[in-house]
């Protein structure tokens, strides 16, 4: 396991500050997304697009996940159960790293607990169901640390927070924010522009 990754673990017991953009926990029904990051010098991370017909966060770019069943012993086998289904992920491939802080997401109303995790990158993932999943793909932190790709990203609501526009995809929302933690807690960021504002395109745009 690389530095990087060692500090991103001594992080991720810290209270995220309220600048953050992240949601306190209510104390309701629970989620878990899985953050799979390869084990290595410039890591991916796993993102997945979902599928248009879902009825919340259609469209957009998000972490594997999902809500905890009764046969989860805990929210971790829970993420990585949801990892399974959606792209086809073998749980014993990952580390398991730590959590991020639990945080509240209004548009499903669920308290979602961020599970960071390493693997070797070393089995192709798919869309295993594509009724929740349309695409997956493989970040580099390098890529998502560049700074002509970091912008604001301004909703309709007037909603703005950090975002990835790289190419064809627009990260936003609640996996932004917990990329741009990730980044700073293992010292991958960079200085960007934070005046620079974008428009969330249509088709990320389905809360």
């Amino acid at each position: 396991m690389n530095e990087a990754f060692a500090q991103l673990v001594r992080g991720l017991g810290t209270t995220l500050p309220d600048s953050s953009g992240i949601r306190r926990p209510r104390g309701g029904r629970r989620a878990g997304v899985l953050m799979l990051f390869t084990d290595e010098a410039d890591p991916s991370v796993t993102v997945i697009e979902r599928a248009t017909s879902l009825r919340t966060h259609a469209g957009q770019i998000a972490l594997p996940g999902g809500a905890m069943e009764v046969g989860d012993a805990t929210i971790v086998d829970a993420a990585l159960r949801e990892a399974e289904e959606e792209v086809g992920l073998q749980p014993s491939r990952v580390q398991v790293l730590g959590e991020l802080p639990v945080a509240w997401v209004p548009a499903s109303n669920y308290d979602v607990t961020p599970v960071v995790g390493i693997w070797d990158g070393g089995q192709e993932l798919w869309p295993a169901d594509p009724g929740e999943v349309s695409a997956v793909h493989s970040l580099r932190v390098s890529a998502l640390a560049d700074p002509s790709v970091r912008v604001l990203g301004q909703h309709p609501s007037g909603y703005r927070g950090p975002a990835f526009a790289m190419g064809e995809l627009f990260i936003w929302g609640f996996t932004a924010h917990l990329l741009d933690e990730s980044l700073d807690l293992a010292g991958w960021s960079r200085p960007w522009d934070r005046s620079h504002v974008q428009q969330v395109p249509a088709r990320f745009l389905r809360d």
